[in-house]
C-alpha cells in the first residue's frame, strides 16, 4: 500500500474485533402495547486508530534530509542538537488495547387506534473503559458517545388526514476521532421536534404532505465537526395509481 507525506506505511496491523452480548426481552400486552429491554456489553479488541508520533520518533537527518532540501544536510544536526526537528512521520496506524462498553435500551409501541399509534425509546451508553492491556488504548483517542438519547412521538394515518410528531433528545458528546488533540470537543446536548402533516384527495389517490425538520429552528451540532442543522421544510405530493 502506497503512503502519503508523513504518515508511516500500516506493517503489522491486525484486523479489529468486536464481541458483543445482548440480553434482551420484548412482550405484548393487551394487544395493543409491545415493549421491551436490553442490556448490553461491548467489547472492542485490536482497535486501529491514526495517531499522532512525537516529532522526534522518526525525524528527518544529516543521512536522511527531506526531499528537495537545500540546505547542507548537516544543518539538521544543527538543528537537532538546538531541539528542533522535522518529523518524517506525523502520524500511524497502530493497534491499540481493549476498550469496553455497556448500554442499556427501553421502548414502548402503543396502538392507539386503528389510525392512531405512539412510541417511546429511550438508550443509555456509559463511558467506554480501557481495559489492561500492553499497549492501552490512548485516553486522548476516546470518545464519549451521548450517555442519554430519548425518541417519543406519535402518528396518524386516517382515512382523510394523516401526519406524525416526533421529539428526539441527546446529550453532550466528545469527539476525539479527528486530527489531533487540539481539534477534539464537544457537541452539545440538543433537543429536536419534527413533525409532518398532510390530506388525502380522491379516495387516497393524491396525498399532500408539508415535513418539517428542526420545527423550532434550533442550532443542532451532531459532531464536533458536523453541519449545523436548522429547520428544513419540504412540501411532498404522493399519487397512487
Amino acid at each position: 500500500m502506497a503512503s502519503c507525506v508523513g504518515e508511516r506505511p500500516r506493517i503489522g496491523i491486525k484486523e479489529e474485533s468486536l464481541t458483543a452480548y445482548e440480553l434482551s426481552c420484548t412482550g405484548t400486552f393487551g394487544g395493543r402495547t409491545t415493549a421491551g429491554a436490553a442490556v448490553y456489553l461491548n467489547r472492542r479488541d485490536d482497535p486501529i486508530s491514526f495517531v499522532p508520533l512525537p516529532p522526534d520518533a522518526e525525524p528527518y537527518t544529516a543521512q536522511n534530509p527531506p526531499p528537495g532540501w537545500l540546505l547542507p544536510p548537516q544543518t539538521l544536526t544543527f538543528m537537532a542538537l538546538a531541539g528542533v526537528v522535522l518529523p518524517r512521520t506525523a502520524f500511524t496506524y497502530v493497534n491499540l488495547g481493549p476498550t469496553q462498553q455497556v448500554g442499556a435500551e427501553l421502548w414502548v409501541d402503543r396502538r392507539i387506534s386503528r389510525s392512531a399509534s405512539a412510541w417511546f425509546n429511550y438508550s443509555w451508553q456509559d463511558e467506554p473503559r480501557i481495559l489492561d492491556s500492553d499497549n492501552p488504548f490512548l485516553p486522548t483517542e476516546l470518545s464519549l458517545p451521548p450517555t442519554h438519547r430519548v425518541n417519543v412521538g406519535g402518528s396518524l394515518n386516517g382515512s382523510r388526514f394523516l401526519g406524525n410528531v416526533s421529539v428526539s433528545a441527546a446529550s453532550a458528546a466528545f469527539w476525539s476521532d479527528v486530527f489531533t488533540p487540539e481539534f477534539h470537543g464537544y457537541s452539545d446536548g440538543y433537543t429536536m421536534v419534527n413533525g409532518s402533516f398532510g390530506m388525502k384527495w380522491s379516495d387516497g389517490a393524491i396525498t399532500t404532505l408539508v415535513k418539517v425538520t428542526n420545527l423550532f429552528n434550533q442550532s443542532i451540532q451532531q459532531h464536533i465537526f458536523g453541519d449545523i442543522l436548522r429547520r428544513t421544510v419540504v412540501g411532498e405530493v404522493r399519487f397512487s395509481l
